[in-house]
């Protein structure tokens, strides 16, 4: 009789050390998640020296965005870059650049909006003369390849100059439309 007693022990001894060590063990694992909310007024993050690249199907560089500093605000679509450098190209051949003081990029639209000394550079192409464009803010559609704005602001184009408020240029047509207060010296190169 004592032969059943102990072989009916150990393995109930066995199960109880078991269950309280799996029982242990689950707690001391447990992960306690606690969210806390970011302050809106500081950045979610920030980057430094950036240098991003978008390339086309084949592999050729689209699209390069490079700035000192760039941070996004907790919940915000936007990103914000100081010193931003926006160049697009076309089958790898660079076609203009934007560069600011500041600039904000809207993931959702993918616009970019560049406030303070925005100076937007084209260059020169076969049927279409280099071009320069001075202004205080510019807002780029990266989708339509359409840059805008409603301040004033100084062109030359070619060999025609002058200042406007406002412009729309979309690269597409190769459209400069100076909606009001126009003051341009426009030169013909076909009757130069």
């Amino acid at each position: 009789m004592m032969k059943w007693r102990h072989g009916l022990l150990f393995p109930l001894i066995l199960a109880i050390c078991l269950g309280g060590l799996s029982a242990w063990l689950g707690r001391i694992s447990e992960v306690n998640i606690e969210e806390v909310e970011l302050n809106p007024n500081e950045p979610q993050y920030s980057m430094v020296d950036i240098d991003g690249r978008r390339f086309d199907e084949q592999g050729r560089l689209k699209e390069n965005l490079n700035a000192e500093v760039a941070w996004q605000l907790p919940k915000s679509d936007e990103v914000t870059f100081e010193k931003p450098q926006l160049i697009f190209y076309d089958n790898g051949k660079l076609l203009y650049k934007v560069e600011s003081n500041e600039a904000g990029y809207d993931t959702e639209t993918r616009t970019v909006v560049f406030k303070e000394n925005v100076v937007l550079t084209k260059t020169a192409e076969t049927q279409r003369p280099a071009g320069i464009l001075k202004t205080s803010n510019l807002t780029v559609d990266t989708q339509t390849k359409i840059a805008e704005t409603k301040a004033p602001v100084e062109y030359r184009y070619g060999d025609s100059y002058g200042t406007a408020n406002g412009m729309v240029y979309d690269y597409n047509k190769g459209f400069l439309n100076l909606p009001s207060r126009v003051k341009a010296i426009i030169y013909d190169p076909n009757n130069i």
